[in-house]
């Protein structure tokens, strides 16, 4: 970072003061380009003044590594006097005893054995010494305390980039985006000052002139296999786990049991960032690291055979997930999403190579529960409607393509694409895999027609098909909304409410926590009809609640919808006209057309009408806008502390 421009960072200077002031050692870590150096330089400045005894800011980039000519060097850079015959470790202790006393240490990398080693023996001679480190790897004393570095907020790095030079012609950035430029970043100070400036001519060639420059270093501080590992894990986007590494990046050059030491080493030069969360621990490389090693790895002639095994492995996974998605719906909803940049990833591979079109369009079927039922419908409908355009040769793996298009087709409103998708599913399913799906989802389409004896004859067949192949979810169980859908549209509200219950029963004992939701949508609307307005609410909420831990947009919108009916009749009109505003701009922002159940709309139609004349014009349309302001999550929060009975 340029010396006069600095930005951000109070909570990062305010820890590590309050760290020097309960311990002696304190190393800041990151990778290249954090600002370490930089931070370190501004603590020195605002920390003076605690230290009577001065503070000595010395850089070790140059440094020799062995102990005695360090040693040596360092009592040199903070003028201690040498007195003949002694060692220099004397001199270097004499010139540090007499008060309290700092002693910065720069970018010790590559003198990281010596310097710990020196470090150690000051802290055990010097009592009132206090040392601040910066490295990408710790130095290895018992009492260092490490405090990791890494990029900006996002408020701070459009801070830094607007004072280097935001409009600098010729910036490389989307316009109106700075945000999402530093992001790319990593937020990182020293890619965003380069990006902006440019190399500084006459720097220091490892740590100023280039990223590039910058991460070699830190290359160079790597083992052989670390560097191979380094080049090899550049291959996933986002985050990933060890199972995942084993499996892509071990082979006859590298062993499975030494890829968690390679992580280890990764991590502790800090090449890697370990996250823990629900998912357990994971791993991410941040983007700048991950593009040089990407060079790497096309360099070590990998990319290709690396390409394939991450391929495979995420194939795989989808499989096992798919297999078991009933009865551990939530378990692997909290892991896939976590996989979502590495599925792409290994989809876009497949789509950038004819012989592996197939192979492709196998692994997004396998995931139409990410794209149907966790709120994912339109990267679902982009990369299935990429795969069926390039794939045209009929197999199953298309089949099933197209039977899961058509479901997300239908949920994004788009009814003609999936009645073509239907139709030339069953045009090319030549064994009859499909034909209950293709009778299902028609029965969906008959019935938001509502052409309700059709929808009938159709589910009554899908029904039949999927018992008796022992196809629950995603077969049988949701047709039991196709089912109630039909006998409300009839008026057979009570017979819908004691279908709705059966579903229920069922997949709470199978473990389909899903179609839960979709039943309590329903369920919700039957209990209105019917003049239930607790039941009613209650099954609102169910929903709701469902659909947020599943990250189920759609059904979230719908639900409040429902609860803005309900509110509505209950002459909660604050709460319904706000819902409705916040449930009308989230439709909007989804950029889809609602995809309400054929008994909601013509609900909501009259709830509208209704509330407008009871609030006035006026009135009604400040609360609109009001709830538009509203994010879907809050929205969902205000409707779960709402009682609209």
């Amino acid at each position: 970072m340029e010396a006069d421009v600095f930005v951000g960072r109070e909570t990062e200077l305010a820890d590590v003061s309050a760290l020097l002031e309960r311990v002696r050692h304190v190393t800041l870590t990151g990778p290249a380009g954090a600002g370490k150096s930089a931070l370190a330089l501004r603590l020195a400045r605002t920390l003076a003044p605690a230290f009577p005894g001065g503070v000595h800011v010395v850089e070790l980039a140059e440094a020799p590594s062995d102990l005695d000519s360090l040693t040596e060097a360092l009592a040199g850079a903070i003028g201690a006097r040498h007195r003949p015959g002694s060692p220099p470790l004397h001199s270097l202790v004499d010139g540090l005893a007499d008060r309290r006393t700092l002693l910065v240490l720069d970018t010790c990398d590559r003198v990281v054995g010596a310097a710990g080693i020196l470090v150690g023996l000051l802290l055990r001679s010097v009592e009132e010494l206090r040392v601040l480190t910066t490295s990408r790897q710790r130095l290895g004393l018992p009492g260092e305390h490490l405090y990791p570095v890494g990029g900006l907020s996002g408020t701070e790095a459009v801070e830094l980039l607007t004072a280097l030079g935001l409009d600098r012609p010729g910036l490389d950035r989307p316009e109106g985006d700075p945000a999402g430029f530093c992001a790319r970043l990593d937020n990182l100070p020293l890619a965003i000052r380069l990006a902006v400036t440019g190399p500084r001519a006459g720097g220091d060639v490892h740590r100023h002139t280039s990223m590039r420059a910058a991460l070699g270093w830190s290359h160079e501080l790597c083992t052989p296999l670390e560097r191979l590992l380094w080049a090899r894990t550049s291959i996933f986007a986002g985050t990933f786990d060890l199972e995942a590494a084993e499996a892509v990046c071990a082979d006859d050059a590298f062993a499975p049991t030494d890829v968690l030491d390679g992580l280890l080493g990764l991590l502790d030069r800090s090449v890697l960032v370990r996250e823990e969360g629900e998912g357990g621990v994971r791993y991410r490389m941040p983007n700048t690291v991950r593009a040089f090693g990407e060079v790497w790895l096309d360099r070590l002639g990998e990319t290709e055979d690396v390409g394939r095994r991450h391929r495979d492995h995420y194939l795989a996974l989808s499989a096992r997930a798919e297999m078991s998605w009933q009865g551990r719906q939530l378990e692997w909803y909290h892991r896939l999403v976590l996989e979502c940049g590495n599925m792409r990833g290994a989809i876009e591979y497949c789509y950038s190579r004819p012989e592996e079109y197939r192979k492709g369009l196998d692994l997004v079927g396998n995931l139409w529960f990410l794209w149907a039922c966790c709120g994912m419908q339109a990267p679902g409908d982009d990369l299935l409607q990429r795969g069926l355009d390039l794939e045209h040769a009929a197999g199953p793996e298309r089949v099933k393509a197209l039977w899961v298009h058509a479901w997300v087709s239908i949920q994004r409103g788009d009814l003609k694409r999936a009645e073509q998708a239907l139709s030339e599913c069953a045009a090319q399913d030549a064994d009859g895999c499909a034909t209950a799906y293709v009778s299902q989802f028609q029965a969906h389409l008959a019935v938001v027609r509502g052409d309700v004896g059709e929808a009938l004859r159709l589910i009554k067949h899908a029904r039949v098909r999927h018992r008796s192949s022992g196809n629950v979810f995603p077969g049988f169980l949701p047709t039991y909304t196709v089912v109630a859908t039909a006998m409300m549209l009839t008026g057979r509200h009570d017979q819908a409410v004691s279908v709705l219950r059966e579903g229920r029963e069922l997949c709470e004992s199978c473990g389909d926590y899903w179609t839960l939701i979709r039943l309590d949508l329903l369920l919700g609307q039957a209990e209105h009809f019917l003049g239930n307005t607790v039941s009613a609410a209650g099954s609102a909420r169910g929903a709701l609640r469902g659909a947020r831990l599943f990250g189920d947009t759609i059904s979230l919108m719908e639900a409040l919808e429902v609860f803005v009916v309900i509110a509505e009749s209950s002459t909660d009109d604050v709460t319904a006209a706000t819902l409705f505003g916040a449930s009308r701009a989230a439709w909007s922002d989804t950029g889809i057309p609602p995809s309400r159940s054929p008994m909601i709309a013509p609900l909501l139609r009259t709830a509208e009408l209704r509330l407008r004349g009871r609030l006035g014009r006026a009135e009604f349309d400040r609360l609109v806008e009001q709830g538009g302001a509203i994010d879907l999550r809050d929205a969902v929060d205000h409707a779960l502390r709402e009682d609209p009975s």
